[in-house]
């Protein structure tokens, strides 16, 4: 699981369509409690990350990556790659 920041930039890859890369820059990391949802669901995330999309395509440039447990990443859903960018 990478070291995430606040005000890292990052570079999201679709695991459907890996040639699909998305940059954004990470705003904050939430916890469960932060999030809002109750005890259970610490067995399935391990943490929220508030993202901005640099050219949203399809939707809102705030966009929420969720961090389970199970060291997979998924953005609305679909499981994604995190990969800090090199500038």
């Amino acid at each position: 699981m990478l070291n995430l920041k606040s005000g890292d930039r990052i570079e999201l890859f679709d695991e459907d369509s890996p040639a699909t890369t998305i940059c954004a820059t990470v705003g904050r990391l939430l916890s469960d409690w932060d999030e809002g949802m109750g005890i259970e669901v610490q067995d399935y995330v391990a943490c929220w990350a508030e993202i901005t999309v640099d050219e949203p395509s399809d939707g809102d440039a705030k966009q929420v990556v969720l961090l389970g447990t199970d060291f997979q990443c998924r953005l609305n859903g679909r499981r994604v790659t995190i990969r800090k960018k090199q500038d």
